[in-house]
């Protein structure tokens, strides 16, 4: 906030710096605990991001399609090349090129 109203040239209120130190989240359900509210806004959270993601990489944020099945063909075409990069992605991150995992430390050589 402080770098913001130095760029804009604004003072930033006290109120402000104070409130900026705390989480505020609204919601209408009743019968959950605030830590249960929080742990579906996280989970929530994490969809946001994939759609986030595949709108920017897979452009899935514009659909071209004007018929509304050629639309979902070409939607559901696009959401289903997404969860293959992402079985890839998983794949990928536990593959190792040496054919056996690397250890997380260092072994001494011979003679150390």
């Amino acid at each position: 906030m402080l770098r913001r109203g130095r760029r804009d040239q604004e003072k930033v209120s006290e109120l402000s710096l104070e409130l900026a130190e705390y989480f505020i989240l609204w919601t209408s359900l009743k019968k959950l605990r605030a830590a249960e509210v929080l742990e579906l806004y996280r989970l929530r959270w994490q969809i946001e991001l994939v759609f986030k993601r595949m709108k920017s990489i897979l452009g899935v944020g514009h659909l071209p399609k004007k018929d509304p099945l050629s639309a979902q063909a070409w939607l559901e075409g696009k959401l289903f090349v997404g969860l293959l990069i992402e079985r890839m992605a998983d794949a990928a991150a536990s593959f190792f090129p040496w054919g056996y995992p690397v250890a997380a430390t260092a072994q001494p050589l011979a003679g150390d």
